[in-house]
């Protein structure tokens, strides 16, 4: 198991625990790098989904648990690659995410592969050219 960037429907999934498999894997994954990579990307999603329910106390305790792992901001080239990788897709007739492209282009720069459950999102990335590695934690 190699070290990894986690989108945030994963990490979402795990930190509220109610899917075994994603927690087996974190599980694993956890005792062999000790703590979990993530973009600032996500960090924003997760904010935005709490402000949203108006969940402070779940907002609270979720950025505790956050702050204590490796949080990757993106950079200048990750910006122009996710912007390469959206006008791409949408020439081929695909709406991807802001975020998506800036998640899928930290993890290409840094060679890590990006775990997440959608699967078919990062796939449409793929298709542009970009050698994204994705894993799914949902499956064994």
């Amino acid at each position: 198991m190699v070290k990894s960037i986690l989108d945030p429907d994963i990490l979402s999934e795990y930190l509220k625990g109610f899917n075994r498999t994603v927690a087996g894997h974190a599980t694993r994954y956890a005792k062999k790098h000790g703590v979990f990579s993530f973009t600032s990307v996500t960090v924003y999603e997760i904010v935005y989904g709490f402000e949203l329910k108006t969940a402070s106390v779940q907002l609270t305790k979720a950025m505790a648990w956050l702050d204590q792992n490796e949080q990757i901001a993106p950079v200048n080239a990750d910006y122009f690659a996710a912007a390469t990788i959206r006008a791409r897709a949408r020439k081929q007739g695909i709406v991807l995410e802001l975020p998506d492209c800036l998640i899928a282009s930290v993890a290409v720069r840094l060679g890590r592969p990006l775990v997440t459950g959608k699967t078919e999102d990062f796939e449409a990335i793929k298709k542009t050219g970009v050698n994204l590695t994705i894993e799914n934690w949902r499956h064994e």
